[in-house]
């Protein structure tokens, strides 16, 4: 329970500078409630807009007619018909938005129309500062909902009539000081008067919402306890009936000696023993626990929460058994007495004790195989390490020329293949993480064509060999998005090289990229042998070829498509297949617009691959 100190911090949390609610939703719902005071305090100014409108007898009077007077006088009536149109048009919550963009539009005529009619009219210095106060005040009162924009034109008329005193009277500077200051104490206490009622109001709220919230819970509370009662006077009818027939043991223990009152069908079978010799029977001698009367008390304790023990029982012919043992108190014949449920559980102990067994196993493998992987990656990674540093030697030209400059490209390929190979490796460790959702993604805003481009680079030359051309028809401009640079362009490599070796000799892939509808879609298009429809599943299984078979004809870990399907789908996306055996295969990545940098979610344009 928190301190009563601590309730005022989380009081004040929960309003705002200006006595409003922080949470959106509790407040849209204290506006939607006080709508009908809202309505009531801007129609609570309507009188003093009809005198504001009348006012214009006096412009005529002091400044004739003339362009100023009609616009003094526009400016009013449009002030009154803005009022009018929020009164009468916006008479509902939904109009809620429209009704307070009327008043507000109200306050500020009044602030621009007022200074004017004060410095065109020559108005009396006392009288003109008496009327910017009351309509500073009739600014507060009307709009209690809206105090920055209220604040704001208020603090604007304040200003223009500090600045048109020098015109209406002689003042000092001392006293235009004073009437500065008078104003901003005018504004100052009609804040504060607005932020009380405002924090007033909502607490009201909020202790209403409260009372409502203990009525509605008494309510519920009030029909489970009827339910209850039935539910008692339904089970007291038909308890004899269903306790002989229950098919678990359940049986009546007096709580004091431990000695059976009564027994069902199940609990005497259990017991061993008849009916006769039933009544006064000590349980006690069915224990097989060192410490029973400890256990006992556990279970009584345990037994008020509803939570069984479990018992190590003895029957009659001396076998042991396992069972869980609850216990209630009940009220039987006038006196207490135990009602004692037994679960026979010898299997599921004897279940629990093998699944035990089977999990150290299956972590000692776990972690063997942990051991393993991490070993073979340092393994690899040495000599990689020392190729992709010598290479990266030969290409930079550390130690002098080289020669040919093919040196150099073929320098460049190894070092560039050398550290695809590396991520190869790390990518075997990281289908574990992602399997256990261990996986993280470093995104960050990426070139398509650079990734298309680095992962053709490193496949490109088994290509060759095969004589196998790889076309990229991508959109121009390029495409950038907020991606895992390494894990998408790992997606193509995998499914390039699976085209590639797939693909017969003198055949093309084709890599195709379009926005469609909802993603981004790439699509690695082949000719070759393709996948039976109900393969598919198999081909996206980790470490699971199509042919199984010990002589097929390409080489492979079956990491290359599941692990592609992994990594799109962290990235929030989809790989599909569409295949057809000796025709050809098309891999679908589709990737949300989301990740497409300058794109919306949902896009007008849609065209298909």
């Amino acid at each position: 329970m928190p301190e009563p100190g601590a309730v005022a911090p989380a009081i004040e949390r929960a309003f705002r500078w200006t006595g409003e609610f922080v949470d959106p939703a509790l407040e849209a719902a204290y506006a939607r409630a006080s709508w009908p005071e809202t309505q009531a305090r801007l129609r609570s100014v309507l009188i003093a807009v009809y005198i504001y409108v009348g006012w214009a007898v006096f412009d005529f009077l002091l400044i004739g007619f003339g362009w100023a007077f009609v616009a003094l006088t526009a400016g009013r009536l449009a002030t009154l018909a803005v009022l009018l149109v929020a009164l009468n048009r916006y008479t509902t919550y939904d109009d809620y938005k429209q009704f307070m963009r009327c008043a507000l539009s109200t306050q500020i005529l009044v602030a621009i129309v007022a200074p004017v009619s004060l410095v065109l009219g020559q108005a009396d210095f006392a009288a003109s500062l008496l009327a910017v106060v009351v309509v500073l005040f009739a600014f507060y009162i009307s709009m209690p909902t809206a105090l920055p924009s209220t604040l704001t034109n208020a603090l604007a008329l304040s200003i223009a009539f500090v600045a048109i005193c020098p015109w209406l009277a002689d003042v000092s500077p001392a006293a235009l000081g004073q009437i500065a200051a008078l104003v901003a104490v005018v504004n100052a206490i009609g804040v504060e008067m607005v932020r009380a009622a405002n924090r007033l109001r909502r607490s009201g709220f909020l202790t209403l919402m409260r009372q409502q919230e203990l009525y509605d819970q008494l309510k519920r509370e009030v029909e489970v306890r009827r339910e209850a009662e039935q539910a008692v006077r339904a089970t007291e009818e038909s308890f004899q009936s269903l306790f002989y027939a229950a098919p678990l043991p359940i049986s009546l223990v007096d709580p004091v000696d431990y000695r059976l009152v009564q027994a069902n069908i199940a609990a005497l079978k259990l017991f061993d023993i008849s009916e006769d010799e039933a009544e006064g029977f000590d349980v006690r001698t069915f224990f097989s626990e060192e410490d029973l009367g400890a256990r006992l008390d556990r279970l009584l304790v345990s037994g008020r929460a509803g939570v069984p023990v479990e018992f190590r029982l003895k029957r009659r012919d001396g076998t042991l058994i396992w069972a869980l043992v609850s216990a209630a108190t009940v009220q039987f014949h006038g006196r207490p007495a135990l009602l004692i449920g037994i679960q026979d559980v010898t299997a599921r102990h004897k279940e629990a004790e093998t699944l035990r067994e089977a999990r150290d196993q299956a972590t000692a493998a776990s972690r063997s195989k942990s051991e393993f992987l991490a070993n073979m990656s340092h393994e690899l990674r040495t000599p990689l390490n020392a190729i992709i540093g010598f290479s990266e030697a030969l290409e930079r030209e550390l130690f002098g020329p080289v020669g040919n400059p093919r040196y150099r490209e073929y320098a460049e390929d190894i070092h560039n293949s050398g550290v695809h190979l590396l991520s190869l490796i790390n990518d075997i460790l990281d289908l574990s993480k992602i399997e256990a959702g261990q996986f993280t993604l470093h995104e960050d805003e990426t070139e398509l064509d650079h990734m298309v481009e680095a992962a053709t680079r490193i496949v490109r030359h088994r290509a060759q060999q095969a004589n196998i051309a790889i076309e990229c028809n991508l959109p121009k401009p390029s495409i950038f998005l907020v991606a895992d640079e390494r894990a998408l362009k790992q997606v193509l490599i995998n499914l390039v090289s699976n085209a590639v070796k797939f693909s017969p000799d003198g055949s093309a892939v084709k890599i195709e990229a379009q926005v469609c509808a909802e993603s981004l879609r790439i699509a690695v298009i082949d000719k070759g042998i393709g996948i039976a429809e109900h393969d598919i599943p198999r081909a996206l299984t980790p470490f699971t070829q199509v042919d199984g078979s010990l002589s097929r004809a390409h080489e492979g870990t079956g990491l290359g498509l599941p692990l592609a399907k992994h990594l799109t789908e962290l990235h929030d996306g989809t790989l599909t297949i569409q295949s057809e055996p000796d025709v050809g295969t098309t891999v679908y990545v589709d990737l949300p617009l989301s990740r497409v940098v300058g794109r919306d979610a949902s896009p007008k344009e849609s065209a298909a691959i």
